[in-house]
């Protein structure tokens, strides 16, 4: 929200109880469950702190839908790798703990692309909830997530004749230094970034995966992706 404190948090709480099943419950970040969530606290209520965790089950269940905004909120993200001494957790691993059915729409990436996040809204907004075809796995909508990097790479005619780099700047495909856009889905080498000037390969670096559950506890990031990790097709 571009509102702060006490008064945020009060419209937050009004739209809650005023609009029950007519709001979109957007989360951002991991959340913190280690000693009752007491490391991720946000504001007040009744002069009392509110843990993140706490506001997602009290918000989440009478909302029209809850939007998983980032790899954090998604899957646990940087916070939730090894050892996560905060036990960190998805929003869906909350949702599902408590026992809490609102439909959930997972918009992942470290950071996630705009339209990914406005797409996602615009349609819930003009079209309805998302169908389960709609969607893949993992929550994410496969209009943005239903491909792999791999499949639209500007580099995949290097992959198909075995032309790999060697080392960063070399012509060729970036698989052998680590790149995961074979298991990696979303369409970045479509979609582009930052007013579409380029993206992680475009720049001559490799795709981390951003958009994966575990992405980050698959270390080291610059290491040959394994072939069992590969999908047959690749």
């Amino acid at each position: 929200m571009a509102g702060a404190g006490a008064p945020a948090i009060e419209i937050m709480v009004d739209t809650s109880q005023k609009k029950k099943k007519g709001y979109i419950l957007i989360v951002e970040g991991s959340i913190p469950t280690a000693k009752g969530g007491i490391h991720g606290v946000t504001g007040e209520r009744d002069g009392k702190p509110m843990t993140m965790q706490s506001w997602v089950e009290t918000l989440a269940k009478d909302a029209l839908a809850v939007v998983a905004l980032g790899s954090c909120a998604a899957f646990g993200g940087i916070p939730a790798a090894h050892p996560n001494p905060t036990e960190c957790r998805s929003v869906g691993e909350i949702l599902q703990a408590k026992g809490i059915n609102t439909p959930l729409v997972n918009v992942p990436g470290c950071a996630p692309h705009p339209e990914w996040f406005v797409g996602t809204i615009a349609s819930i907004l003009l079209a309805g909830l998302p169908k389960p075809e709609d969607l893949d796995e993992h929550k994410r909508p496969k209009a943005f997530y239903g491909q792999t990097i791999h499949e639209n790479c500007p580099r995949r005619a290097y992959y198909d004749e075995n032309k790999f780099a060697k080392k960063f700047g070399d012509p060729g495909c970036n698989y052998e230094l680590g790149c995961r856009g074979p298991i990696t889905h979303a369409d970045c080498p479509l979609r582009l970034w930052n007013d579409k000037v380029s993206w992680c390969v475009g720049c001559g670096a490799t795709c981390i995966g951003c958009t994966e559950p575990g992405f980050f506890d698959i270390a080291p990031l610059y290491e040959k992706t394994s072939a069992a990790a590969l999908p047959e097709e690749v």
